[in-house]
């Protein structure tokens, strides 16, 4: 628990409004109290160390310039669109792309290093269905094509390019469309051949330096987004996130979100694809629909300052086969079809009011394809200026490649800032430093991208985690390693996208290393053992799951926990947000109502050390009396309310974090903190959704 301020230690003085000793402008400014002559000097000494470091590279050209002009929030009209994970062209882009990464790995464990290939063409041929509600059947199915380049043989061994291509196919589709069987509904055609020669010898020539750029090509790319398109991102993510996606089986993966801004008044459509067989009728249908388009229009009004209208699926008409109803959650069952490169651009957008290019990323080879790797860097490089020079606050990038040049040595790497004062002089040592630093970094991002710790088609585009080892890692057999830093990353993602929701840009470090210490796959069934590492919540039995370690986090984040706190928690469920809190407590009482789910996740706790949990069958809603009162109180299902014997149970000052129930199907997190009166202080943090907070007597119907 957090100790009283000390009354004899001096309050702070208030900081005192700085201005830029090279500017004049406030942003930027220091606001502690060293002299400017001290904050000059300090300055130059950074910037000297970003010369001494990436030297002045007079090979790159560097053209820096100011960003005049309204930014794409500032016009008086704003268009912005995106095709979710299911729509076909998205289909297309992330096959292609898996197919790549693939290869990748292929090539590297059998031949030390990756090999020539682009993959990027790829077909998706629309198959015929029959819709009904309660479930139909798809008559006709999808056709994909995979075209491209790639080497078949690594000396006498030959490269199953069909088989990777197949495998990698049916494996994302089963795993990212809940409705679809990639068994009964797709055909895979695998047509690759080998590279041209001279394709095949630019790529070679450049082993063992820096890889000779493939192709003439540009790349572009701003920061940061605009807060349309970050609403547009967040609703698709509120769409696709497990927890919502488990409550709403009907809503299918294919969905798509225009979002037209006429100065302050905000028109989004929506397109979901349904799916028929978790829908009794139309009046099913329709209900859903109105409650999506409510939910969507509450986060929209939460976060958009002026007038909102949300329409889904407004093609529908009046008959039942006017409406949008899938058997298998995308649109491609029914003669939609799809193609590679036609959709999202790299931060996963559609932008005609931003600079964009035509080029795709998907199924290109990350060593020498400057398409993908330009687009990439000039996303991260625009992201990295906006962040690490205050003065900055909008950035552009361009860069231009040149066919048989290195590819950290661009033809032209054209900057555009909005700097604060409009003076560029008083960033251009940092912009033209920062710019090389990531230009020198380019022929590195192959790896970030094989281990999933950089990706596209998202925002922000994700970088390695840095997680130490943990003295108390308990791995077993297998350590997981990779699969456990790129959880981390993808949390940490997690954590900024919903930034703006919860008031948090990062988690405690303690957390993050107890996230990356529990063996999550120790508490998941054998088959599910595979995805123990995915962000997303699993099935552990008795229509019970594990939570998404992002919740998890979160939860345990909001709880500020110290090394002397006892916490409860209602609802073991496996054991693992125990284990967690574990590693950060002193003592963990837990309740789980389901007598199976207790005794397994007591005897998974006990085989791993977890010796500070203590975890018995029983009815949540009395909490644990005996142990009272609690630091802390963490709740892992959904009531209507918090039982008032948990606030009766938590100690003053403590905290308690729960989801509950808030009307039409949403539910939000909340925490509660306990005042010196008795009473409690209740806030919203972000909608979740959480299997139902039952009692025993629903136990025994």
């Amino acid at each position: 628990m957090r100790s009283a301020p000390d009354p004899a230690v001096a309050e702070t003085p208030t900081p005192v409004r700085r201005l830029c000793v090279f500017c004049g402008s406030s942003r930027g400014a220091r606001s502690d109290y060293t002299t400017a002559a001290e904050e000059l000097a300090a300055e130059l000494a950074r910037r000297s160390s970003f010369r001494r470091r990436w030297g002045n590279n007079a090979g790159v050209k560097i053209e820096l310039e100011a960003l005049t002009g309204k930014g794409a929030a500032e016009r008086a009209v704003e268009v912005v669109e995106r095709k979710g994970i299911g729509h076909p062209d998205t289909i297309c882009d992330s096959l292609a792309e898996q197919f790549s990464l693939a290869l990748s790995r292929a090539y590297r464990e059998r031949a030390g290093r990756v090999l020539h290939h682009n993959v990027d063409k790829v077909l998706l041929v629309g198959g015929q269905s029959r819709t009904r509600f309660g479930g139909g059947e798809v008559t006709a199915p999808i056709e994909i094509f995979l075209s491209g380049r790639a080497v078949s043989r690594v000396g006498d061994s030959e490269i199953p390019l069909e088989q990777i291509a197949e495998q990698t196919s049916r494996t994302w589709l089963n795993a990212t469309l809940h409705a679809f069987d990639s068994a009964a509904h797709v055909r895979i055609h695998t047509l690759v051949r080998p590279g041209s020669a001279d394709l095949q010898s630019l790529f070679a020539r450049g082993a063992g330096a820096a890889p000779l750029a493939n192709d003439t090509s540009i790349g572009v790319g701003y920061s940061p987004l605009s807060p349309v398109e970050r609403l547009v991102l967040d609703l698709d993510g509120e769409m696709r996130a497990p927890q919502w996606r488990a409550a709403h089986p009907e809503h299918g993966e294919d969905t798509k979100i225009l979002a037209i801004r006429c100065r302050r008044a905000l028109q989004l459509t929506v397109a979901c694809a349904f799916v028929d067989r978790f829908l009794a009728d139309a009046g099913a249908y329709r209900r859903s629909k109105e409650m999506l388009r409510e939910h969507l229009l509450e986060l929209a009004r939460a976060r958009f300052d002026g007038q909102v209208e949300v329409g889904v699926n407004v093609a529908d008409g009046d008959s039942d086969d006017s409406l949008y109803l899938t058997v298998t959650g995308t649109s491609a069952e029914a003669g939609d079809d799809g193609e590679a490169g036609r959709g999202n651009r790299a931060n996963g957008l559609i932008t005609p009011s931003r600079p964009m290019t035509m080029e795709s990323l998907a199924g290109k080879n990350p060593i020498t394809h400057v398409g993908k790797l330009y687009n990439l860097a000039a996303f991260l490089l625009a992201d990295d200026l906006v962040r690490s020079v205050p003065a900055i606050s909008q950035a552009q990038c361009l860069l231009a490649s040149r066919i048989g040049h290195p590819i950290t040595d661009p033809a032209v790497a054209a900057l555009r800032v909005r700097v604060a004062g409009g003076n560029l002089a008083c960033v251009r040592a940092d912009a033209e430093a920062i710019c090389r630093r990531n230009l020198a970094q380019l022929d590195r991002l192959w790896e970030q991208l094989l281990d999933g710790t950089l990706t596209f088609g998202t925002w922000p585009l994700v970088r390695p985690a840095k997680v130490a080892p943990s003295s108390r890692l308990r791995l077993g057999a297998r350590s997981y390693e990779r699969e456990r830093l790129a959880l981390i990353s993808r949390i940490q993602a997690e954590v900024r996208d919903t930034a703006s929701y919860t008031g948090k840009k990062t988690l405690d470090a303690r957390v993050l290393d107890a996230i990356a210490t529990v063996p999550r796959h120790e508490f998941v069934p054998a088959d599910e053992r595979s995805s123990a590492y995915v962000n997303a919540p699993l099935p552990i039995g008795y229509a019970q799951t594990i939570s998404q370690p992002y919740i998890v986090a979160l939860m345990t984040d909001l709880l500020a926990l110290a090394p002397e706190s006892v916490v409860l928690e209602v609802g073991t469920g496996s054991g693992y947000q125990a284990a967690v809190l574990a590693e950060l407590a002193a003592r963990v009482y837990s309740i789980e109502i389901v007598a199976p789910l207790a005794e397994r996740a007591a005897a998974t706790l006990s085989r791993l050390g977890y010796d500070n949990v203590e975890v018995r069958a029983g009815d949540g809603h009395q909490g644990w009396p005996e142990h009272a009162p609690y630091d802390a109180i963490i709740v892992t299902a959904a009531g209507r309310a918090i039982p008032p014997a948990l606030i009766e149970q938590l100690a003053v000052g403590g905290r308690l974090v729960a989801p509950v129930e808030s009307g039409r199907g949403i539910q939000v997190l909340v925490v509660l903190t306990k005042n010196d009166d008795g009473r409690v202080d209740e806030r919203a943090v972000l909608p979740v959704s959480f299997v139902p907070l039952t009692r025993q007597e629903d136990q025994r119907r």
